[in-house]
């Protein structure tokens, strides 16, 4: 039996736990009161007991894969995600950042990644701030898939391993400045060449052969061979013989071109300024545009300067027909090359920038065909033809 004074305080402590407010948490969940200790006549604390920090009761609430957040009250536990390595677009886990105590938990660190064979792969971005409760960002990982030759479209060679018959090949130099390439394609191959860092050298032998160099690489094209030179930086050279096809683009300028036998024909375009074109045994050049100082030699049937901004020259072999389109900044010559009897053709369609100039040598046709800056001249041989513009030129006979 007890007490009155027992009965009195265990009906006062029924009372006092039936009235207590039971705790909530962000989740939703109620959780169990622990206990309550009685301090005075009527006066409790509640004492809780949980099974983890952060909102959460279970090992899976509590637990974030890598890449993602989750906030909540309290500081939610996080689990690593596992490394990954290996092939394309793998991402590795890492440990995520726990939540403040008032405020929602702040966002796992996306994962990381290492790549494997023949791929790379980028590491997952940081997910953004939770609000408090519950949050969660993504921070997946992002694909960067890259060819075995680490970007250029290719496969990487050294050295004298650049090699190809009878295909279709992609070579990529992996050499330095210090230890160039040397391409061969033969075989009626078809080769897309890179060289990365210059100066690399080629042989296109009856095969199609594209080149994309830094600048100073060297190529002959042989054997009815059809070559393409992009030089980035300036300082190609391109060797064009036997019936083969030779086009360079040299924006930056200081290209060279020879060009040699019947049938080979050769370009150079867009030449920013010096570039260089011989031309021999009946092979036809062209440099469609230069900026200025750009000179060919050329015995051709055709030879030929599109456009000039200052200070282009071709000299011209017995039997030829050589021309100047445009010369517009002025100072632009076309001279004889060579001796012999057989008849040329030279032409400077418009000197608008005056002070150009031909020489005719006897039994050649010369034209200055405008001269709108003045000072043209055609020096005139006895038994050539020379034709200068109404305006602006004069003829000077020798």
């Amino acid at each position: 039996m007890s007490s009155p004074r027992e009965r009195r305080w265990r009906a006062s402590f029924d009372r006092d736990r039936a009235e207590a407010t039971p705790i909530v948490f962000a989740r939703g969940r109620k959780m169990g009161i622990g206990g309550y200790i009685i301090i005075g006549a009527g006066l409790v604390l509640a004492v809780t007991s949980l099974s983890a920090c952060g909102g959460a009761s279970t090992d899976s609430d509590r637990a974030l894969t890598a890449g993602a957040g989750s906030g909540g009250t309290g500081s939610p536990g996080m689990t690593a995600g596992g490394a990954q390595t290996g092939g394309s677009n793998a991402s590795a886990g890492k440990v995520g950042q726990g939540g403040s105590k008032a405020s929602g938990g702040a966002q796992a660190t996306g994962g990381s990644a290492t790549a494997g064979t023949n791929a790379g792969g980028n590491g997952g971005r940081s997910g953004g701030s939770s609000s408090a409760g519950a949050g969660t960002s993504g921070g997946g990982a992002s694909p960067a898939g890259g060819a075995d030759q680490g970007g250029a479209s290719g496969k990487l060679c050294s050295d004298n391993a650049c090699t190809c018959d009878g295909e279709a090949c992609g070579l990529v130099c992996a050499g330095s400045v210090s230890n160039p390439c040397n391409f061969d394609c033969r075989g009626d191959a078809a080769c897309d060449l890179v060289c990365p860092n210059g100066l690399c050298g080629g042989l296109c032998q009856n095969s199609s052969c594209d080149l994309e160099c830094d600048g100073g690489c060297d190529l002959q094209c042989v054997a009815s061979s059809t070559c393409d030179v992009n030089c980035l930086h300036g300082g190609c050279k391109a060797n064009c013989q036997s019936d083969s096809d030779c086009t360079t683009s040299c924006v930056t300028g200081g290209c060279t071109t020879q060009c040699a036998g019947a049938g080979a024909d050769c370009a150079i375009n867009s030449c920013q300024g010096g570039c260089r074109m011989v031309c021999t045994d009946e092979a036809s050049c062209q440099i469609s545009e230069c900026g200025g100082g750009c000179t060919m030699e050329c015995d051709g049937p055709q030879c030929d300067i599109g456009r000039c901004e200052l200070g282009c020259s071709i000299s011209c072999g017995r039997g030829g027909s050589c021309r100047i389109g445009e010369c517009s900044e002025g100072g632009c010559h076309i001279g004889p090359l060579g001796s012999g009897t057989e008849s040329a053709t030279l032409l400077i369609s418009d000197c608008r920038g005056g002070n150009c100039n031909i020489q005719c040598d006897p039994g050649d046709t010369c034209t200055v065909g405008a001269c709108e800056g003045g000072g043209c001249t055609i020096t005139c041989a006895s038994g050539a033809t020379c034709n200068c513009s109404a305006t602006g030129c004069t003829v000077i006979p020798f």
